[in-house]
């Protein structure tokens, strides 16, 4: 029985662009539960791609991408719209709020892994944007962040491991204000995390910041 490799090997190999496509659609239906994540076999990613350059989006797909790239441009043409304001996330339009900020991170292509939301504690209540991942270079970035409401400072926790699930040392992660000003920044340990409880903010506009060699990757924007 072919491994899926070998089968993804077949399927690259063949020379009518048309029938590649189509071939790893099909491939797709019938290995649909073994699916690799992007970023975890470059075969099947080499694959994907060669794909999607001649295959049709579906409907849906297309929605999507609509929805998505609809609201960015509309927040575009209104200055300092594209943000997630944290206290939405407290009251009525908490819902409306977790989508803007999870369509504003699939554009950013990060994956959220934790959903967003509101929690109360015993002594404050605090919003969480839930854990968000993202793979470069095959380096796993994983954020989880929160604010407490009636506190002057975020929660911020962060991992970074290799593509052999090793942790990375000496990842930068920064709290930048939308000025540019850095309010805070703090490298991995050598267990590859960065343990952050207190980090003292104003009300304001920021987004985070990962960097490590040449890379930069950025989060959108969110209000306190």
């Amino acid at each position: 029985m072919n491994t899926l490799n070998e089968k993804l090997a077949q399927i690259l190999a063949n020379g009518d662009e048309a029938e590649c496509a189509k071939s790893f659609e099909t491939f797709c239906r019938e290995h649909a539960e073994e699916l690799p994540l992007p970023g975890v076999n470059t075969q099947f990613d080499k694959a994907m791609w060669t794909a999607s350059k001649f295959a049709k989006m579906s409907k849906n797909d297309e929605r999507i991408l609509n929805r998505v790239t609809g609201k960015m441009l509309e927040q575009i043409a209104e200055p300092g719209a594209i943000e997630l304001k944290l206290r939405d996330l407290v009251g009525s339009t908490k819902q409306a709020a977790i989508d803007s900020w999870q369509d504003l991170l699939a554009a950013m292509s990060w994956q959220q892994m934790v959903p967003a939301g509101a929690m109360r504690g015993v002594s404050t209540q605090m919003v969480s944007l839930g854990t968000i991942q993202r793979v470069v270079d095959d380096v796993t970035i994983q954020v989880n962040l929160g604010w407490h409401v009636d506190q002057d400072h975020l929660r911020l926790l962060m991992q970074a491991k290799d593509k052999s699930q090793e942790a990375m040392q000496n990842v930068e992660i920064r709290v930048t204000e939308s000025a540019g000003d850095v309010v805070f920044s703090r490298r991995t340990n050598e267990d590859g995390s960065v343990v952050a409880p207190n980090v003292a903010v104003k009300p304001g506009q920021y987004k985070i910041q990962v960097l490590w060699s040449d890379n930069v990757i950025e989060t959108p924007f969110f209000r306190v």
